[in-house]
């Protein structure tokens, strides 16, 4: 009697252990069999990946055993819902959804683009959550570099040599020569939790890589690790230095003859989070940025409804709009529903002629800055109770970049009578960046005040390099699906 009891059981739990290590690839396609990127595919109701640029999406369904159903949904298609057991590996085709104007049924008066941006505010309370949240994220970051200008000046050495120091000088103008007008691209790729409470945040790297082919890259902090790497050969074996760039740090015990790391676990996360929590923060809560002036500063820009679209089977307002007045900064399209007025997709372009951020400390610290040729598009998801949040943004961006500072080898004593030794050049790198950012929210949990004030942000995380792409790394994780660029990295 136990036997026939639990042979079927054990039978049941098999098949739950394999639907839960289940992993699914598949590409989203139009009629005309045309990749749509960033398709939004809900598992259950909080969890979700989206599709790259390219269409393809992987879904690992570990752990969401309680679902059966997943849902591919994108504005102006029509959404489909694929019950768990037929959702398997291969194609699916989005059928375009074509609203006639005079078709689309909306409950509300004829409004106007500025009224209906008025109601996106005034109901912005009730659609928005504000309250504590844990954030699953998956950032892609891309840089293209292309190098200006390079070149260096001796200022200072200690090296005992007259040959040596001929032959230093001879190996950094023939590399930083090589770097002029070249081109490079490198990937980085980060996992992990933002917590959010009111205006502060705290964020945790569960996993981050970098993939870079760092012989060919010539980012300005490549560069400069090359500079380093030259002027060890020529110092003493077996020392340690303090190695200064400018009035900052870069190591204070820099022991020659060390080989560089594939594992650095020092890398300080201040950055990663102003990237993560500037993505996600600045357009959940575009109402009280304003930067964003076009969702509220009409007499800037010009606006029309520029028609309507279907997404969830909810119609959509597209309100198009371009500046008016020299002060406005951006062109584009707002889409908002029809029913609750919540924005639902955000795509927006800084016009031809404005900057973003800039900094110009050229003349005190050898640095100058500025962003332009910014374009965004943010979507946004609905939850079981009717609230929105971001769960992706695509970012791209150009950075214009000049550095020209002094790095300064110092050679750390081992005994104070021991005579002083110092190398110090004059270092100048100018480069051109676009970098492309890509955030997507897998999840979004609700957490209390004391949850929040146990969560310890760690100062500094680790990062694995990679010269070339291992399909191997993100086994069991829900990210964007690897491009071909990545896949065919060298």
């Amino acid at each position: 009697m136990k036997k026939t009891i639990l042979f079927p059981l054990f039978v049941l739990l098999l098949f739950t252990l394999n639907v839960a290590a289940q992993s699914i690839t598949g590409k989203v396609l139009d009629e005309q069999q045309r990749p749509i990127g960033y398709v939004n595919i809900q598992i259950g109701p909080s969890y979700n990946v989206v599709t790259n640029i390219e269409g393809v999406f992987i879904v690992n369904l570990q752990g969401q055993t309680k679902i059966d159903k997943v849902t591919i949904s994108y504005i102006g298609f029509e959404t489909r819902v694929i019950p768990l057991a037929d959702f398997k590996d291969g194609t699916y085709v989005l059928k375009e959804q074509v609203n006639e104007l005079d078709e689309v049924h909306i409950t509300h008066k004829k409004m106007s683009p500025t009224e209906i941006l008025a109601e996106v505010i005034k109901n912005v309370e009730k659609n928005y959550d504000q309250t504590p949240v844990k954030q699953t994220f998956f950032l892609r970051s891309s840089n293209i570099n292309k190098t200006i200008d390079s070149k260096f000046e001796l200022l200072k050495s200690s090296l005992d040599k007259k040959s040596s120091l001929n032959e230093l000088n001879k190996d950094i103008e023939e590399m930083t020569n090589k770097s002029k007008n070249q081109i490079s691209k490198d990937f980085s790729e980060s996992y992990g939790f933002l917590y959010e409470q009111n205006k502060e945040r705290k964020l945790l790297v569960e996993k981050a890589i970098e993939l870079k082919n760092r012989e060919k890259d010539v980012s300005g902090d490549q560069i400069n690790s090359k500079v380093i790497e030259i002027i060890k050969k020529y110092l003493e074996p077996g020392a340690t230095y303090n190695v200064r760039s400018g009035l900052f740090p870069v190591d204070d015990s820099l022991k020659i003859g060390s080989a560089k790391k594939d594992i650095r676990n020092d890398v300080k996360i201040a950055s990663l989070k102003s990237k993560v929590t500037s993505l996600s923060g600045l357009h959940n809560k575009f109402y009280a940025n304003k930067d964003l002036d076009f969702l509220t500063e009409y007499k800037r820009y010009t606006y029309a409804l520029d028609g309507y679209a279907t997404l969830n089977d909810e119609t959509i307002y597209i309100i198009d709009f371009k500046p008016l007045k020299s002060s406005a900064k951006y062109s584009g399209k707002i889409y908002v529903n029809a029913n609750d007025f919540a924005i639902v997709k955000l795509e927006y372009n800084m016009i031809e002629g404005k900057t973003g951020d800039h900094v110009n400390l050229k003349f005190l610290l050898g640095v100058k800055m500025i962003e332009d040729r910014l374009k965004v598009s943010a979507t946004y998801s609905k939850n079981e109770m009717g609230q929105y949040a971001v769960n992706f943004v695509k970012e791209q961006k150009g950075i214009y970049l000049f550095m020209n500072r002094s790095l300064k080898f110092t050679k750390n004593k081992t005994d104070q009578k021991e005579e002083d030794k110092m190398l110090k050049i004059d270092l100048l790198v100018e480069t051109d960046i676009y970098s492309i950012n890509e955030l997507f929210i897998l999840n979004r949990a609700p957490i209390n005040s004391d949850e929040f004030k146990k969560i310890l942000e760690k100062e500094k995380y680790k990062i694995n390099y990679m010269s070339k792409y291992d399909a191997s790394t993100w086994n069991s994780y829900n990210i964007l699906a690897p491009v071909e660029a990545i896949k065919n990295y060298k």
